[in-house]
């Protein structure tokens, strides 16, 4: 049975309980709420970087150079890269730092010896770097789910890291772009390849494929017809601060997309490089999500 607690104890408790409470209050911003830190990510910086060296504007050069240096500074000791830095290694990672790295012949920095470290690495879980060896092993993990396997591979042939163009695009899954056109009610009954949330990608991955190699004889019909379609959902899916779900991976997936599918200028793609550019870092890192 316990003891009913004295006069003092509950003074001590309640004085203890205010200073808690008092503390907790304390840590609220201007706006009355609490705010927290997600961790920087490799990922995000990864795709981050290669976004906005595809979108080719100058004034973005400087967070480039301090997203590569970030990427070379926080790479594990086996040669990979976690979706944070105190996250093992995982190849889907490491492969989007490869592309990062290497697309970006920075003459200030020393990337080398970092490169030659995710190549160690990817070496051991792919069996080598050949394009066949990456699709294969990227595929094998991921199954009939394309949500992250069509995006992954897409920014590797986009960096020329699954060969030259337009063969490397045979690497990469087709997505059924056009589908995006239907209206989104029917989207469960459709048996898409990949999650809702992932339409953005899906739209401008299957548009960078589609642009980029010959699939039969009917597709320029198919983008004929259904180009300017998908290109209006995308519009109307977009957040007017530019992020897709205001998260980074995708909508540094959805801008890199759209570049190769020469829809640089387009004004998503603007709106997304506008959005990588303000979510950036100090130190140069992108966070693995949005707050």
């Amino acid at each position: 049975m316990t003891r009913p607690l004295t006069t003092s104890q509950r003074q001590a408790v309640e004085k203890t309980f205010r200073t808690a409470l008092d503390a907790l209050l304390a840590q609220r911003d201007a706006d009355g709420i609490w705010r927290g830190r997600l961790s920087s990510s490799a990922l995000s910086t990864s795709v981050s970087v290669l976004a906005l060296s595809l979108a080719g504007e100058t004034q973005h050069e400087l967070l480039v150079t301090r997203g590569l240096r970030w990427l070379a500074d926080n790479a594990n000791d086996d040669g990979g890269f976690g979706d944070t830095p105190e996250s093992p290694s995982n190849l889907a990672t490491t492969l989007l730092a490869w592309c990062a790295l290497t697309a970006n012949k920075d003459s200030r920095l020393n990337l080398d010896a970092v490169t030659r470290n995710v190549e160690r690495h990817i070496c051991i879980r792919c069996g080598g770097l050949e394009p066949a060896a990456v699709h294969n092993e990227i595929t094998r993990f991921y199954g009939s789910d394309r949500t992250f396997s069509a995006p992954i591979l897409t920014i590797c042939a986009i960096a020329g890291r699954l060969g030259p163009s337009p063969e490397c695009w045979k690497h990469v899954p087709r997505l059924p772009f056009e589908l995006a056109a239907v209206p989104r009610s029917f989207f469960r009954w459709l048996r898409l390849p990949v999650v809702s949330y992932a339409i953005p990608a899906l739209i401008a991955i299957g548009m960078a494929r589609h642009r980029n190699i010959k699939t039969s004889q009917g597709g320029d019909i198919r983008m004929a017809l259904a180009g300017g379609r998908v290109l209006k959902v995308l519009s109307v899916m977009q957040p007017s601060n530019g992020g897709f779900l205001e998260a980074t991976p995708l909508t540094a997936f959805v801008v890199s997309g759209l570049v190769a599918s020469g829809l640089g200028r387009h004004k998503v793609t603007r709106a997304g490089v506008r959005f990588l550019a303000s979510s950036a870092r100090p130190d140069g890192s992108w966070p693995i999500d949005s707050d």
